[in-house]
């Protein structure tokens, strides 16, 4: 039986573990996009500590004109600090994956395809082991997706998906197993007109079958009325599980009690366990939930 400090191959590349660092900003970045010091810093200091497995925060695949603080990759410039970055990451054994973005600025899907290729293709130069992309945050596919926002191109949600699919077929068509790819998507919309748990089940089909291989599957928006407590979101996410089966399924909820971490792992709800807030207050998480789980008696 697999627990929170089990490795796992996926697509031939071992995890030593499954804890996954969330793809949440670390308010390091600056505006020019590139990959600084204290950066590279704050990454490896979660690796060194026994992260398994590295999602950054967004990447932008596209200059974002006069942006906030922002991480670029849609530049060979770029390329240099990035390499920092995952070296840094592989020192320690850990695997990372760049999450790709694209801004909310109406861009055709025609030239997204071409734009993801091209960052993806600077991920796999940068050392990155893959590469996600997202509908569960603002970013321009999301808003594609969401049956709620005016973007969207309407009709069935397994329309809105085609040009997410697109990307995902043109990555693993070039790149094939030298890079993952993963999805994060929402386990569904808790809010009115939002993405159903019946969408996001097609949705996650279709994109295993156009060649996702990792679904970090989350939910991000809600109602105020919704209850929320440690693992609120594992019955969701184990929903999309049971239907992509073939996919290695990164669950997040607020499991940082490292006992229920371990559990979700053991009866096998989710493959991998998500953290953001704990691995960001407290980046020797993995240390502390070793000891937990392994106490070591002396006598």
């Amino acid at each position: 039986m697999a627990d929170l400090f089990t490795p796992l191959q996926v697509a031939g590349r071992r995890l030593a573990n499954r804890i996954v660092m969330a793809p949440a900003p670390s308010g390091l970045a600056g505006r020019d996009g590139f990959c600084h010091a204290a950066l590279v810093s704050y990454y490896e200091r979660r690796a060194r500590a026994g992260v398994g497995f590295i999602i950054t925060e967004p990447l932008l695949i596209c200059d974002p004109g006069e942006a906030a603080a922002h991480l670029g990759i849609w530049h060979d410039g770029f390329l240099p600090g990035l390499r920092r970055l995952s070296a840094a990451a592989h020192a320690f054994g850990s695997r990372i994956a760049f999450l790709l973005e694209a801004p909310a600025v109406g861009i055709p899907a025609a030239s997204l395809v071409e734009l993801y290729l091209q960052a993806a293709w600077r991920a796999l130069a940068a050392g990155a082991d893959g590469v996600f992309l997202s509908i569960a945050d603002d970013g321009a596919l999301a808003q594609l997706v969401s049956p709620r926002h005016p973007l969207s191109n309407g009709g069935a949600a397994g329309d809105r998906i085609q040009p997410v699919l697109a990307i995902i077929e043109q990555i693993r068509q070039r790149f094939g197993r030298r890079l993952w790819v993963g999805l994060r998507m929402p386990a569904a919309e808790l809010i009115p007109g939002g993405l159903s748990q019946q969408d996001a089940r097609l949705i996650a089909r279709r994109a295993v079958a156009a060649g996702a291989q990792l679904l970090d599957v989350t939910v991000t928006r809600y109602t105020p009325d919704v209850a929320r407590f440690p693992g609120w979101t594992i019955p969701l996410i184990t929903g999309i599980r049971r239907i992509a089966s073939e996919a290695v399924v990164i669950g997040s909820g607020q499991l940082s009690d490292p006992l229920l971490a371990d559990a979700v792992i053991q009866d096998g709800s989710i493959d991998l366990v998500m953290l953001c807030t704990a691995l960001r207050v407290m980046p020797e998480w993995p240390l502390m939930a070793r000891r937990i789980l392994f106490p070591v008696s002396v006598e």
